[in-house]
C-alpha cells in the first residue's frame, strides 16, 4: 500500500514544482528608474492581492524624465479590458499620462484634449492605417522637428506591440498628405 502513496506524493511534488516555474513569455521592457508600474492615484482599481487582474496589459510610450525629448520614449504599463488591439493601445496613448505617470516623470504631446482623436485603424498586410481627427490646433508644437520625432516615436512604439502590426501610416480623416505636412515630413512610400 506504501508504493501507491509514494507514487502519489512524487506526482504531487512534480506537479507543484512545475507550477512554480516561470512563464516562457518575454516580459515587457522595464520602465526607467523614475517610472513606477504601481497603480497611479487616478488608475482604475486593481484586483485584491493574490488574484489576477481582469484584462490585458498594454504598454503606452511617453517621454521619460531626463530623456532627450526628441524621440526617446519609454513604456508605462496599463491594464485594459479585453485584448490589446491597435485601437485599444492608441486610445490609451491618446489619453496622455495619468497624474501618477506624470508624477513619475513622464510627459507627452498627448493629453486629455487628444483622448477622442482616433477615428479609425485598419491593418492590412502588417501596415496600420491610422486616421485621426485634425490635431493641428490641439498639438501645434508637433510641427517642430523635435515635436514630430516625439509624436511619431510614441505612436510607432505603442503600435509595435500589437500582433500583426509591422508599420504604420497616419492621416487626418484619411488625408495622409495633411498629416505629414503638419509634421513637416514627406509621407512614407
Amino acid at each position: 500500500m506504501r508504493a501507491p502513496i509514494a507514487a502519489f506524493l512524487v506526482l504531487a511534488l512534480a506537479l507543484a514544482l512545475a507550477g512554480c516555474g516561470g512563464s516562457s513569455a518575454t516580459p515587457a521592457p522595464s520602465p526607467p528608474p523614475a517610472a513606477s508600474t504601481s497603480p497611479s492615484p487616478d488608475a482604475s482599481p486593481t484586483a485584491p492581492s493574490g488574484t489576477a487582474p481582469a484584462g490585458a496589459e498594454v504598454r503606452v510610450f511617453f517621454i521619460p524624465d531626463g530623456a532627450d525629448p526628441c524621440g526617446t520614449v519609454a513604456p508605462v504599463v496599463r491594464t485594459v479590458a479585453g485584448p490589446v488591439t491597435a485601437e485599444v493601445a492608441l486610445g490609451e496613448l491618446l489619453r496622455g499620462p495619468t497624474s501618477g505617470e506624470a508624477a513619475a516623470g513622464f510627459t507627452s504631446l498627448f493629453s486629455p484634449a487628444t483622448a477622442g482623436a482616433l477615428l479609425d485603424v485598419v491593418v492590412v498586410d502588417g501596415i496600420a492605417r491610422v486616421s485621426f481627427h485634425d490635431l493641428r490646433s490641439i498639438i501645434p508644437n508637433a510641427s517642430s522637428s523635435c515635436g514630430s520625432a516625439a509624436l511619431l516615436a510614441a505612436l510607432d512604439a505603442t503600435l509595435a506591440q500589437v500582433p500583426g502590426v509591422l508599420g504604420a501610416r497616419y492621416s487626418f480623416g484619411g488625408d495622409e498628405a495633411a498629416f505629414y505636412e503638419w509634421l513637416q515630413m514627406a509621407p512614407p512610400n
